[in-house]
């Protein structure tokens, strides 16, 4: 596969913010077929899962791409791995964006050889994934093949993962394993505004860090 420049680089980056914490993302746009999301990785927000929580007392944010940006309404967290968080895009502000917008694959079991992006630093390189049975939902990266081709190749949480042929698989969870995209179910939305008191979002932030702490420990 030749992954192109827009790929490489990860664009339409995500800023969010609040009164006191800046945090600028990098994302990709993936489509199911149906709805349209940008995604990144939790550690790339200003969301911390930990105990407690953060009561976030207001959010607000933008999406942008070259000199388009666009208010982000929403944020969320996938229910398989709340790591990887999700924010709707409309069709209408995706072709504003322009930027390309990735597919998912029904089985991403079947591309086991892949091209991995850095979401942050700026590399690429060919990969080898293996089937961990005692881990299903994702990917484990075989150490023993990888080519960089592209900057200092490091695989790190928060990568995103192509087939050959330029689907995105899924997201780096950590440096060995890639949670497989196989759906957008959510646990929990932040609806972003200036008074998001009623949300208790350190309850849900709790939540969601009880949750990662349960995994089972290569997948934490």
């Amino acid at each position: 596969m030749g992954v192109s420049s827009s790929a490489t680089s990860v664009n339409c980056p995500g800023l969010l913010t609040d009164a006191t914490k800046n945090k600028e993302a990098g994302t990709v746009l993936v489509t199911n077929g149906t709805n349209i999301f940008a995604l990144c990785h939790v550690q790339d927000t200003p969301f911390t899962f930990w105990n407690p929580g953060t009561e976030w007392q207001s959010l607000s944010g933008t999406m942008g791409h070259n000199v388009t940006f666009l208010p982000i309404r929403s944020v969320s967290f996938l229910l398989e791995d709340p790591r990887v968080v999700v924010i709707p895009v409309a069709r209408e502000e995706a072709e504003k964006l322009g930027c390309k917008v990735y597919e998912t694959v029904s089985d991403p079991f079947k591309f086991q050889d892949a091209v991995l992006v850095g979401a942050v630093d700026q590399y690429y390189g060919e990969c080898r994934f293996q089937i961990d049975v005692t881990t299903p939902g994702y990917l484990k990266l075989d150490t023993g093949f990888l080519k960089g081709l592209f900057g200092k190749f490091n695989p790190s949480r928060g990568d995103l993962v192509f087939s050959r042929t330029g689907h995105l698989l899924g997201v780096m969870a950590n440096s060995s394993y890639c949670l497989m995209l196989r759906g957008f179910d959510t646990t929990a939305t932040f609806q972003f505004g200036k008074d998001m008191k009623d949300q208790r979002t350190g309850d849900t932030l709790t939540r969601l860090y009880n949750k990662v702490d349960g995994f089972p420990s290569r997948l934490q």
